[in-house]
């Protein structure tokens, strides 16, 4: 079984947030900002959380420790690889700032299943899952690599480490709903179900 004390926490949350028109960090989703809800279910599986918020700074008011994206404005790849290159625990749970519904059981349950592989990553419907998903620190080589040779997605970078693809009805258990994968992009996807 993870400890807490094997995992370090990662917020994903250097984008512009052009799509949202204000700052999803900052967004309040039920009465919090979304950055801290985010941060607080990494808190429930992990002894410490960081943040990618971009330039390290942006987000001070979290109150949380941040890290600097490898490069500026070079998307969640620059603000994954940063986070990884900075934890100091063998596994790294990663979240989206933008993931209202994240759940710390799916994260456990990741964490469980990386093993020896790069990375635990679910799939849902939607497809793969990288920013709701637990990584070795290990992977941050391998996902540099392919940044430097221009890979900006992190779904194509998946293919230059060791992945294994966690299927729904190996998650489902700890989240029926598969409501951990939604993300806003949008204002409109403030109000959908």
């Amino acid at each position: 079984m993870v400890s807490p004390a094997d995992l370090t926490g990662l917020v994903l949350a250097g984008g512009s947030s052009s799509r949202m028109g204000v700052d999803k960090a900052a967004l309040d989703v039920d009465g919090e900002p979304l950055a801290r809800r985010v941060a607080a279910v990494l808190a429930r599986v992990c002894e410490s959380v960081v943040v990618a918020s971009g330039d390290g700074r942006r987000l001070d008011w979290l109150g949380l420790p941040q890290v600097a994206d490898v490069e500026a404005s070079a998307g969640p790849m620059a603000g994954l690889i940063a986070g990884l290159s900075a934890a100091r625990t063998p596994l790294v749970a990663v979240l989206a700032v933008d993931m209202p519904d994240a759940s710390a059981e799916v994260l456990r349950l990741l964490a469980g299943l990386v093993g020896d592989h790069d990375a635990a990553v679910p799939r849902t419907d939607g497809g793969l899952e990288p920013l709701h998903a637990v990584y070795a620190a290990d992977a941050a080589a391998g996902l540099r690599s392919a940044f430097d040779d221009g890979e900006r997605s992190v779904i194509r970078a998946l293919g230059r480490i060791d992945v294994r693809v966690v299927e729904p009805p190996d998650w489902s258990g700890a989240d029926p709903t598969g409501r951990f994968a939604r993300n806003l992009n949008r204002p409109e996807d403030l109000t959908s179900s």
